[in-house]
């Protein structure tokens, strides 16, 4: 490293955070569709014209690193933006005037950290700086779920003050085998609005039940996203001002109900997988209902669509990928989270610097 590098991070050590929102991006299962929303979201920033520096967070396999350090070839040769910039000990990737990447070097030398070390990395990374390049929104695409990206509460009045930090959560039927997770996840969210208040409210529930076959899953899908729900045949209401769902909300739909079905010792009464899956999803669409506002944090992939386990691996293989060509291969899954992102953000995507599409 050169010496003006190291002058460089003690500027960056002292220097105001230009970084308007944290997005992390966690999941109860392997294979549910981190990644794919991730690099979706990611795309879609740089799209807004939004600076954004997309961070590997991913303890097992670096995935979108994989994806996104491989994309933009032919110009980064033509523009000498191949290499790295050293800063510290970790590594950053120009791949476009409005997105740089990140993995976090400490996870490929050591393995998992505490919570704490990595709040303070993210802070770390807010302060990040280069010429023209000073990101507004961070991307962490990780292999945590929700309460494994929670700091002990003791450590949170030592971590230094945040940006607003938004998770997607991705949700699967398989979460509520786990006994206790109702309780763990309550903890996490209580001690998350400690860290950046507010949380609760930014944290998006996605949905991405794999195997769900039904026709009228895309029914499913269109009342989600238009915020239109059949009270009879023929018959829909859109409502109006539409507010986030909390978790206290959804937690019984998201747990209760769905493991006396699987714990039932009478085997003839089993349900099969898939109709598991619709019975929690349509839990969490009758909750949804009941509601006198739509929710404007609640996002289902129908991933019978775009092949979700199948995609990162498409993705990684696919050689000199660019950001246009992987937003065709996110296919709907893109098209979804645009739509979602767009439909409350025109204040937020302005404060960034972006233009509205």
């Amino acid at each position: 490293m050169q010496r003006k590098d190291f002058v460089l991070v003690g500027v960056l050590a002292i220097r105001k955070m230009a970084v308007e929102r944290i997005i992390i991006v966690t999941g109860s299962k392997g294979g549910g569709g981190k990644t794919p929303v991730s690099l979706a979201l990611t795309i879609l920033l740089e799209e807004l014209n939004i600076q954004v520096l997309a961070c590997d967070f991913n303890f097992n396999n670096a995935d979108l690193f994989s994806i996104l350090q491989g994309s933009e070839v032919e110009d980064r040769v033509k523009s000498d933006d191949l290499q790295p910039k050293e800063y510290g000990e970790d590594q950053f990737w120009k791949l476009r005037d409005n997105l740089w990447l990140t993995p976090w070097n400490f996870v490929v030398k050591t393995g998992m950290p505490s919570t704490t070390q990595m709040w303070k990395k993210i802070s770390d990374l807010c302060k990040f700086r280069y010429m023209d390049f000073e990101p507004k929104v961070l991307v962490l695409d990780t292999n945590l779920t929700l309460p494994l990206i929670c700091p002990p509460l003791t450590d949170i009045a030592e971590l230094p003050q945040l940006p607003p930090v938004e998770v997607w959560h991705m949700w699967s039927p398989s979460i509520t085998l786990q006994i206790g997770e109702q309780d763990r996840f309550s903890t996490a969210i209580s001690i998350l609005n400690r860290l950046s208040k507010g949380f609760e409210e930014r944290l998006h529930h996605v949905f991405s039940p794999r195997h769900y076959k039904t026709t009228s899953f895309m029914n499913t899908l269109s009342s989600i996203t238009k915020g239109e729900f059949s009270i009879v045949k023929m018959k829909k209401f859109k409502q109006k001002n539409p507010t986030p769902v909390m978790f206290s909300e959804l937690s019984d739909s998201l747990f209760a109900s769905f493991i006396p079905k699987l714990l039932s010792q009478d085997l003839t009464e089993r349900m099969d997988t898939e109709e598991l899956i619709k019975a929690w999803l349509g839990n969490i669409l009758e909750t949804l209902k009941s509601r006198e506002t739509r929710a404007n944090n609640v996002v289902v992939i129908p991933t019978i669509i775009h092949k979700i386990a199948m995609l990162v691996e498409e993705l990684t293989l696919n050689p000199n990928r660019t950001l246009d060509s992987m937003k065709l291969e996110l296919g709907p899954l893109f098209e979804i989270i645009k739509e979602h992102f767009l439909r409350e953000r025109k204040d937020f995507i302005l404060r960034c610097g972006g233009n509205p599409l």
